[in-house]
């Protein structure tokens, strides 16, 4: 994940937030139902923000750093 675009995201106009955003994620790495998930979502954010805040979650969770458990995972599992 390219961390200069991930920095950048909440600065960003929305509509290239969420472009930006759905170009980071690896399809190579991320299941289909949680890409849809995680794309549906990304579209679904009301600021850029929000699509930040989505992807920092996403990078923390790739990075080991998620909570076994957490509301987050359960979500994208139950995708």
């Amino acid at each position: 994940m390219d961390m200069n675009v991930l920095q950048k995201l909440d600065k960003m106009p929305i509509n290239e937030a969420r472009i930006a955003a759905v170009a980071l994620i690896d399809p190579k790495k991320t299941k289909k139902l949680v890409l849809n998930r995680l794309e549906y979502d990304i579209s679904k954010a009301y600021s850029s923000g929000e699509v930040s805040r989505i992807m920092w979650q996403v990078y923390m969770s790739g990075s080991g750093y998620g909570t076994i458990g957490s509301a987050w995972k359960k979500h994208y599992a139950s995708a």
